[in-house]
C-alpha cells in the first residue's frame, strides 16, 4: 500500500473506530481516549499516512491561526527586501507564517488587505505607515478587530496600537549641523514627495543654527538635470538627498564643476557603496522590523508588554569608514 493511496476510511477500518475519529487524533483534538489515540497513531505510522492539520479546521474550532499579517508599500524593493528579510528571520524558530501585502501606501489596498486577514484570522499585524494618511478610522477599526497590532511610522500618531517611530530627528538636525561645520551658506534638499516630514524637519534644523537661505527642491529620482531648479545646476552649497539620487548628484556636481559637501540618505545595504568623505543619514527600518515582531508577540502571547512604544531615530554617521 502506497502513501498515495492511504485514506483516512482505511486507518478507521484498521482501527475499529471511526473516520471522524481518526480525523480527530490526526488534528491533535483533546476528545479522544488515549488509548484509541495511541491505537489511530500507531497504524497511522504503519501504513506511513503522512497527514497536514488543517489550518481553516483549526480556526473553526478556535485555535490559533499561527499567522501575521505584514503590510508594506514596495516603492523601494530594497529596503523592503531588507526588512521582510530581518522579520522573516524573526518570524522562523516561532513556526508563525506571514501574508505580505504590497499596499501602494494606497488607504483602500490596505483596508481590503486587512478585511482578507480578519477573515483567515490572523493573529496580528505589523503595518509599515509612513503617514498619517495611511490609518483612516476604517483601518484602525479593522487593526483593532484583529486585535496585536505594530504600526511602524515616520511620524508620532494618536493611534491605539504599539507604535514604533523612525524619526527624522535628531538625524537631519545633526546633517544641517555637519553643512554648519563645513561653512555652507544655503544647504539644499533634494525632495521627493513622500518626505515631507523630512521637509519639516530639514527646515527647522536650518533656522535652528543660523542659516538665513537653504534650498527644498522636488524632484525625480534619475534626471536630475530635468528639474527646473536645477537646470542651471545646484542652487546652494550643499546636498542632502535620499540614495536614489546619489550618482545623480555626483554627475550634476561633475557638470557643474563643483565638489559640494554631501550627505546621502542610505539604507545599510547600500553604505558599502557610497565614497567615503561622504556621511550619511542611516535608515533603521529593518530594526523597526525585528522590534515590531518582538512587541507583536507580546500582544500575541498576552505578556506584559515591554514597551507600548519604541523610537528609533535615523542615525547620522559623519565617517562611514567606522561601519566598514
Amino acid at each position: 500500500m502506497t502513501k498515495k493511496s492511504v485514506s483516512m476510511s482505511q486507518i478507521a477500518e484498521l482501527a475499529n473506530v471511526s473516520a471522524m475519529t481518526v480525523s480527530r487524533v490526526l488534528n491533535n483534538s483533546p476528545a479522544v481516549l488515549p488509548e484509541t489515540r495511541e491505537k489511530v497513531l500507531q497504524i497511522a505510522r504503519q501504513l506511513g499516512y503522512e497527514h497536514y492539520p488543517n489550518a481553516l479546521s483549526r480556526m473553526l474550532r478556535g485555535e490559533r491561526s499561527k499567522s501575521i499579517g505584514i503590510l508594506a508599500c514596495f516603492a523601494r524593493p530594497n529596503l523592503t527586501g531588507e526588512v521582510l528579510c530581518r522579520i522573516g528571520r524573526e518570524l522562523f524558530p516561532t513556526n508563525y507564517v506571514s501574508y505580505i501585502v504590497d499596499t501602494y501606501s494606497d488607504p483602500v489596498v490596505t483596508l481590503q488587505a486587512l478585511k482578507t486577514l480578519a477573515e483567515r484570522r490572523t493573529e496580528g499585524v505589523i503595518h509599515f505607515s509612513f503617514s498619517s494618511q495611511e490609518l483612516n478610522e476604517d483601518i484602525v477599526t479593522l487593526l483593532k478587530k484583529i486585535g496585536a497590532s505594530v504600526v511602524i511610522t515616520h511620524e508620532k500618531l494618536n493611534i491605539p496600537f504599539a507604535q514604533i517611530y523612525c524619526g527624522w530627528t535628531p538625524g537631519v538636525d545633526e546633517v544641517v549641523k555637519y553643512f554648519k561645520k563645513k561653512n555652507s551658506k544655503c544647504p539644499v534638499l533634494l525632495k521627493e514627495s513622500t518626505n515631507a516630514s523630512c521637509h519639516l524637519a530639514f527646515e527647522a534644523a536650518c533656522k535652528k543654527y543660523g542659516f538665513s537661505n537653504w534650498e527644498i527642491v522636488s524632484c525625480p529620482v534619475e534626471k536630475l538635470d530635468s528639474c527646473p531648479e536645477l537646470k542651471n545646476g545646484i542652487p546652494g552649497d550643499a546636498i542632502f538627498a535620499s540614495s536614489e539620487k546619489y550618482h545623480p548628484a555626483l554627475e550634476l556636481m561633475t557638470d557643474c564643476g563643483r565638489k559640494l559637501p554631501m550627505v546621502m540618505l542610505m539604507d545599510d545595504f547600500l553604505i558599502t557603496h557610497i565614497r567615503p568623505e561622504y556621511p550619511v543619514l542611516r535608515r533603521r527600518e529593518p530594526e523597526a522590523g525585528v522590534l515590531a515582531v518582538k512587541m507583536l508577540f507580546d500582544q500575541i502571547n498576552n505578556k506584559p508588554f515591554a514597551q507600548l512604544a519604541a523610537e528609533l531615530p535615523m542615525e547620522f554617521i559623519e565617517n562611514i569608514n567606522t561601519l566598514l
